[in-house]
Order: C-alpha cells, then sequence, then structure tokens
C-alpha cells in the first residue's frame, strides 16, 4: 500500500514538474494531448495529475467548454463538488446545448444537497435525452425527496413499462417510507390507480393500492384489493391480517372476529394481534373475553399498552369493576392515551 501511494505521489509530482517548474515543455502538448492525458489519468485514478493536465488544457482553450466540463468532471470523483459546480458553469455558459454537462452539474449540487438547483438540471437533461433509465430513475428519487409528485409520476409510469414489476421490488420501501411520513398517501394513489387500471394482472401494483388505500381509511376499496389479493395466496398472513383490520374499520364484527381468532390459531403468542382481538370482542360487548385478551396482550408486552389498557378498563367498567377500571385508564393516560382522560373524568372523580 506505501509502495503504491509512492508511485502516485510520484507521478503526480513528475508531471506537475513538467507543466509548473519547466514552462518551456508545455509548448510540446497540443491541447488534444493535455486532455488526453487528463482522461487517462482520471481512469487510472490520479486525480492530481489530471487535474494538472487538465489546467493547462483550460489556459491553451479557455473558451472551449469541454476543458472545462472534462475537469469538473475529475473534481466530482476527487468529491470536490464546489469546484466542480465552478467548471460546470463555466461549461455551459461557453456551450448551454450540451445535454450531458448538466447531468455532471446535477451529481455534483446533488452531492452538496442542492436539490432545487440538482433538479432543474436533472429535468433539463432528462427533457433532452428522455429514454436514460439511469437518469429517470435518478429524477425518481430526487422528485420523491422534494415532493415534486406530477415528475413522480410521470417517472414511474414511465419507468414500469421499461421495468415492470421490479420497479416496486426496488423501491416500493422507499415509497412508502415517504408517503407515510409525509401523510400523502392519497398522491400515492393518484400514481397507482392509473397503473392498476392499466396492468390489472400485477399483483404488485394491486397490493401497493391496497397499502394506500388502508393508509387512507378508504377500508372499502382496500378490502376488496386485499380479497383479490388472497385469491391466488388464500393463506397469506399478512393479506388476511389487513383483512381483519378492515373489517374491524368496517365495523363488521363478527367477521372480524372470526378471522382474529384464525389468524391467533396460527400465532397464538402474537401480543398484538391479542390486543387486536381483544378491542374486536370489546366491540361485540364480550366484556369477559376482551378483559382476558386484553390482559393476556398487556402481560405479553404488546406495541401499544395505552390502548389495551383504555379497552381493558372499558370492559371492567361494564363487569363492575370500577376501581380496576380507573386504574387501566390512569395507566393508560400516563402512557399517553389521552382519551383515558376523558373516562377517568366521567367515571372517576372522587369528591
Amino acid at each position: 500500500m506505501i509502495k503504491n501511494m509512492w508511485k502516485f505521489i510520484r507521478s503526480s509530482v513528475v508531471v506537475s514538474l513538467l507543466f509548473t517548474l519547466i514552462p518551456e515543455l508545455k509548448a510540446q502538448y497540443s491541447f488534444d494531448q493535455l486532455m488526453n492525458f487528463g482522461v487517462r489519468s482520471d481512469e487510472k485514478g490520479e486525480y492530481v495529475a489530471a487535474i494538472a493536465s487538465l489546467d493547462q488544457a483550460v489556459d491553451l482553450k479557455p473558451s472551449d467548454d469541454m476543458a472545462w466540463l472534462t475537469r469538473g468532471v475529475v473534481r466530482v470523483h476527487m468529491k470536490d463538488y464546489g469546484s466542480a459546480v465552478v467548471d460546470f458553469n463555466k461549461a455551459i455558459l461557453l456551450n448551454p446545448n450540451r445535454t450531458e454537462t448538466y447531468l455532471y452539474r446535477y451529481i455534483a449540487y446533488r452531492e452538496t444537497e442542492n436539490y432545487q438547483f440538482a433538479f432543474s438540471d436533472i429535468n433539463t437533461y432528462v427533457n433532452a435525452i428522455p429514454n436514460d433509465t439511469m437518469a429517470r430513475t435518478q429524477r425518481m428519487q430526487l422528485s420523491l425527496l422534494l415532493s415534486e409528485y406530477e415528475t413522480l409520476n410521470t417517472d414511474v409510469v414511465w419507468l414500469y413499462e421499461k421495468m415492470g414489476d421490479d420497479l416496486f421490488a426496488d423501491y416500493s420501501a422507499m415509497y412508502n417510507d415517504h408517503f407515510e411520513k409525509h401523510k400523502h398517501y392519497n398522491e400515492y394513489s393518484k400514481i397507482l390507480i392509473p397503473l392498476n387500471e392499466k396492468y390489472p394482472n400485477s399483483q404488485v401494483i394491486k397490493y401497493q393500492l391496497m397499502l394506500a388505500h388502508f393508509q387512507l381509511a378508504q377500508y372499502e376499496p382496500c378490502l376488496k384489493l386485499v380479497n383479490d389479493l388472497l385469491v391466488p395466496n388464500p393463506k397469506d398472513f399478512p393479506l388476511l391480517k389487513y383483512k381483519a383490520d378492515a373489517l374491524f374499520f368496517l365495523n363488521r364484527m363478527a367477521d372480524a372476529e372470526l378471522l382474529f381468532a384464525d389468524l391467533l390459531s396460527y400465532l397464538p403468542s402474537d401480543a398484538d394481534l391479542m390486543a387486536d382481538y381483544g378491542h374486536c370482542l370489546l366491540q361485540l360487548e364480550k366484556w369477559n373475553d376482551a378483559d382476558a385478551w386484553l390482559s393476556k396482550s398487556i402481560k405479553a408486552k404488546n406495541n401499544t399498552p395505552a390502548y389495551a389498557y383504555l379497552g381493558r378498563g372499558i370492559a371492567r367498567y361494564n363487569l363492575g369493576k370500577a376501581g380496576l377500571a380507573c386504574a387501566d385508564w390512569e395507566r393508560s393516560y400516563l402512557l399517553g392515551e389521552k382519551s383515558a382522560k376523558k373516562w377517568l373524568e366521567m367515571n372517576c372523580q372522587t369528591k
């Protein structure tokens, strides 16, 4: 490693000496030769030598945009993005019609988190070269970051035609993370609904649309899609869980109860599933069963204990166990369930 480092330093110093300490040798190299030296050095990772050559090329022909562009590319490889932007700006000023310069400046802007400028440049490039799949993918990701949903829609549709379901295999997690974080699942559904109509046999699109409907509390269309997805996969546990939840939110409690009970036969120690089943029983006014299952869920440490304590308190209150109910509501409120305060005020205030 030390030997290679010394070789790199030595070659860099030699080039630097050739171009800075012995000026008369500069005249021996033409512009094209200097450009070639710069490109070859860049390809070998000898960036200092590449810059030395390209500095001389820029000095020889300061009006040649390729000299500025090439030096900017080397600086991107060096991760000197600020200097790269300066070179790309000059290249574009000299020749605004060279589309590749916008692509490289996009990279520099993106790496310095100047996302709006990066978005402008990638748009310019894609508008000129619309069939560049990699550029489309880059613009799609940046559109998502900036919540530029119209452009995102355009690129997702275009990329799906090229990649098919692999697009969602690669990027569905990124889509869902974004739309859940920003509470913009309605924008996702605007992309997915036309895609689902155009490609009705895609299980992947159907699944993504089902998730969007669920997040938007659109449980009827969600349930329809779940049932469609279950046809080829009748024992798919996550799909059955979405179905049970949709039935619950649609107030189809008898159906939901049967499905939750069936799911618990497969995963009897799932604390969250116990809690869901307990709340379903609560809605059916099966107070003893609700108390029992919510107690099991709390003991098994479910992920929403505040909500479980709230429900168990309601069950116990209806069983005539007011003291235990108030203790549960107090615990629920302390854990962050604000609605528990209403139950405490109505039923547990001491004089």
